[in-house]
Parts: structure tokens; sequence; C-alpha cells
């Protein structure tokens, strides 16, 4: 797990976790496979994210069944989170379990996709979000200290920046997976890093403004999931 930084999603209440970790649940089932890395992954982002067995007996049935009433008051209360980074955050997360088996399935991209657009996000904004997911899975046991693994966070900060991406949401993923993520999280961790003038001081980069989420959009979101119970 990464230092620098906490899930942004951890300030929130349990429910807008809940709520948040089940979109995660049910994409590992949307190819209609839920392997044990996949489960390792998600089990190990509901402890990281302090979520209590009851709330995590929701997220496994979100696995299987997301009921259409849960599915849009999750949906419903996302789309308020569409002037908050942690939109970027979600399809960061999203993409990272979906890597957990080495592959991302047509069904998991198809669901990301989904996801982002109705937070608003652009698609080449979660295109730049993937390419750098897959670069950094692509070179998970390549040392941090050398070439290919610097050329690679420098071309996927100016690669998140182009698309106007923020660093640091995306950067705010690695900080809840543990040794199952490993080398993508010492990117994200060296993304994050960016953003305090770490090991690319002196890149001249464009970052957009940073911001870790709205109390609004959470607060919606806890709202409608609480309603719908």
């Amino acid at each position: 797990m990464t230092d620098h930084a906490s899930h942004p999603i951890l300030s929130y209440p349990e429910e807008a976790r809940i709520a948040y970790v089940s979109l995660l649940g049910e994409l590992c089932y949307v190819d209609r496979q839920f392997d044990d890395q996949e489960r390792m992954q998600l089990e190990q982002q509901m402890n990281v994210l302090d979520i209590s067995d009851q709330g995590k007996a929701r997220v496994y049935a979100a696995v299987y069944d997301l009921r259409d009433s849960h599915r849009e008051a999750i949906i419903a209360g996302i789309k308020a989170l569409s002037d908050s980074d942690l939109r970027f955050t979600l399809i960061t997360d999203l993409f990272i379990i979906a890597l957990a088996n080495n592959y991302i399935s047509v069904e998991e991209q198809d669901y990301v996709f989904e996801i982002g657009r109705k937070l608003g996000v652009e698609d080449e904004q979660i295109k730049a979000i993937k390419q750098v997911q897959f670069g950094l899975w692509q070179l998970r046991n390549t040392p941090s200290d050398s070439d290919s693994f610097k050329k690679l966070i420098k071309e996927s900060a100016a690669n998140l920046a182009g698309a106007g991406v923020p660093i640091a949401a995306v950067a705010a993923s690695g900080s809840v997976f543990g040794l199952s993520a490993a080398g993508i999280t010492s990117g994200l961790a060296a993304l994050g890093a960016l953003v305090g003038g770490g090991m690319l001081a002196g890149t001249v980069l464009v970052v957009p403004a940073i911001a870790v989420g709205s109390v609004w959009g959470v607060k919606k979101l806890v709202d409608l999931v609480t309603k719908s119970d």
C-alpha cells in the first residue's frame, strides 16, 4: 500500500463507501466470472476502506445480483459526483479490479465506459486512465528506479494532463491496493509524487486543478442508497 495519501472515499460515511465498492463488485461478475484474484482484490479493498461485515455482505450480493432499485439509486447518486475528481478515482479503481486476473474482458471494458459516461467522464479521459493502468501492469515487475519505469511515469502524467484528468485523483486509487497490485500501486505512488514536486521535478507539465471530491455529491449518494433499502 502506498503511504502518500489515503483514498478520498474514506472520508465519507460507510453507506457511500458500500455504494462505491458495490460498483467494483458488480464489475467483477459482469463477464460472468468471479475468480480468486478478483475476490482477493475486492476483499482487500473493502478491508482498507473499513467496510463492516454487514457492508461486505451487501457488496458480495452486488457481485452476483445488484438489485435494479439499488443500481438505479447508486447511478443516480454518482451522477451527483460529476463535478468531483472522485469520479476519476472510481474509473481508476475499476480498471485495477478488471486487471486482477491479468486481462480486461470486453464486458468489463464496456462496463467501465458505461459508468464513466454516466459520471460525465469523456471517452478520451477513460482511455487515458486505461492506458496508464495497462502500462503500469505491463511494467509491474520493473524496478521503480529503472529508465523504462521513469519514462512510463512521465508519459502517463503527460497523457493524463493532456486529457484533462487530475493526476492526484488517479494516484489516490493506489492507496487502497496492497501486494496483489504492488507493481501498479508503486507507479500510482510515483504519479502522486508529481503533485508535490517529486521524482519528476523540473518536468514541464500542465496539471489540472486537484480536488478530492464533492461533499454534496457523496451526501446525495448516501441519501439515495439509504432510502432504497
